[in-house]
C-alpha cells in the first residue's frame, strides 16, 4: 500500500472513530434526540463488538423503558451479561440475582443462576483470607443444582464445589497448623483434631497426624506434673494412630525418638 493510500485510510478511520464517539456522547446526554429504538440498537451493537461499557452505559437509559415489554428480558440478561464480561463480579452477581427475580420465567434464567454462582466462585479469596464468599459460592451452586437437577451443567458445578472445599480443607489444616508454629501447642492440638473430625479423608491427614503427636509430645513435655502424665499418654495415643495409618511413612524415624522420649520419661514419673 502506498503512503497516499495509507494516510486516505487512516484519515477515513480516524473520521469514523471520531463519529462513532460523537453519536456515542449525544446518546448520553439527558436532552438526547436518539430514540430508545436507536439507543438500543447502538448498545446491542456495542455489545457484539465487545466495547462492553459502552453498551451497559446505554442499556441504563433504555432498559426501564423497555421492562414490560416482550424485549425487557433479552436487554437486562445483556446488561448483565456486560458487567459480567467487564470482570465486575460483585455488581453482575447482584444484577444476575435481580434478573431472576424480575424474570423467572425466561429462556435465560438457568444461565443466570449459574452464572450468579460463577459470580461467587470468582469471589472467593486466597485461603488465606476470610472464607465467607466460599461458603456463599457453596450454597449458591447447591442452589442452582436443586433447582435444575437435569442440566447440563451439573457436573461443572460439581467440579467447581470440589475445588472450593479443597480450599476450605487447606485453610482449615494452615489455621491448624500456625498454632504448631507459633508454639501455642494446646490450640494446635485441638485445631488439628477438628480438621481430621471436619475432613477425615483430608489429602493432609499424614501431616495433620504427624502435628497431633509432636504437639502432644510438646505440651506434655512442657506441662505442669498434674497434667504430664496424661498428655505424655495422649502423645502415645495419637503415636500409635499415626504408625497404624501410615506403617511405611518417611516421618516414622522422627517420631519413633519422640516415642522413647515419652516412655523414658513416663517411666521416671
Amino acid at each position: 500500500m502506498s503512503l497516499k493510500l495509507t494516510s486516505i485510510f487512516t484519515i477515513v478511520f480516524s473520521l469514523f472513530v471520531l463519529g462513532s464517539c460523537s453519536d456515542y456522547q449525544k446518546m448520553l446526554k439527558a436532552n438526547t434526540s436518539s430514540t430508545p429504538e436507536e439507543i438500543k440498537t447502538a448498545a446491542l451493537d456495542y455489545y457484539e463488538k465487545g466495547d462492553y461499557l459502552r453498551s451497559v452505559t446505554l442499556l441504563e437509559q433504555i432498559i426501564p423503558m423497555y421492562k414490560l415489554t416482550s424485549q425487557g428480558a433479552d436487554l437486562y440478561f445483556k446488561y448483565c451479561m456486560g458487567n459480567y464480561k467487564m470482570g465486575d463480579y460483585f455488581l453482575s452477581g447482584y444484577y444476575f440475582k435481580r434478573f431472576i427475580r424480575q424474570y423467572p420465567l425466561s429462556k435465560n434464567t438457568e444461565e443466570a443462576l449459574f452464572l450468579s454462582s460463577l459470580c461467587s466462585v470468582q469471589n472467593s479469596p486466597e485461603p488465606s483470607l476470610d472464607q465467607t464468599e466460599t461458603y456463599n459460592a457453596l450454597d449458591q451452586l447447591q442452589i442452582f443444582i436443586d433447582q435444575y437437577p437435569n442440566s447440563s451443567r451439573i457436573d461443572t458445578c460439581n467440579q467447581i464445589m470440589d475445588g472450593l472445599r479443597a480450599k476450605l480443607e487447606l485453610k482449615q489444616f494452615e489455621y491448624a497448623k500456625l498454632y504448631y508454629k507459633t508454639e501455642n501447642y494446646k490450640s494446635a492440638v485441638v485445631a488439628l483434631e477438628q480438621t481430621f473430625l471436619k475432613y477425615p479423608e483430608s489429602k493432609y491427614k499424614e501431616d495433620i497426624y504427624y502435628l497431633l503427636v509432636k504437639s502432644n509430645f510438646e505440651l506434655a513435655i512442657n506441662s505442669v506434673s498434674a497434667k504430664k502424665l496424661e498428655r505424655l499418654n495422649n502423645t502415645i495415643k495419637s503415636y500409635l494412630n499415626f504408625v497404624a495409618a501410615f506403617p511405611e511413612s518417611s516421618k516414622l524415624g522422627e517420631l519413633n525418638s519422640l516415642k522413647k522420649q515419652t516412655d523414658k520419661t513416663i517411666a521416671d514419673l
